[in-house]
C-alpha cells in the first residue's frame, strides 16, 4: 500500500515539450479599432449639434436685435416669477 510513497510528478522530455509549445498557436493581441463607419457617425453626430448651436444663436440674435447682456436677460427671465407674490 505505501508504493507510492516518494514518488514525484513525472517529467517531461523537454524536447517533446518543445514540440508541443511550438504546435500550440500562439494568442494574439487583441486590437481594439474604431470601425471608420463609428468614426462617421460620431461626427455627424458632432456637426448637427455645432448646427443646433450655431442656428439657436443666429435665431436669439434675430429676435431680440442684439445681444445687450445675455446674463442679465436670463436673470431676469429666471427671476420673473417673483414679481407675480405679494410678500
Amino acid at each position: 500500500m505505501e508504493s507510492l510513497d516518494g514518488a514525484g510528478r513525472a517529467g517531461l522530455n523537454p524536447f517533446i515539450r518543445e514540440k508541443i509549445l511550438q504546435n500550440v498557436p500562439s494568442p494574439l493581441p487583441e486590437i481594439n479599432s474604431i470601425k471608420l463607419s463609428q468614426v462617421w457617425k460620431i461626427a455627424v453626430v458632432i456637426i448637427l449639434l455645432i448646427s443646433l448651436n450655431i442656428f439657436t444663436l443666429i435665431h436669439l440674435q434675430r429676435s431680440t436685435g442684439t445681444f445687450q447682456n445675455p446674463v442679465k436677460s436670463v436673470a431676469s427671465e429666471y427671476f420673473s416669477f417673483i414679481d407675480t407674490f405679494n410678500f
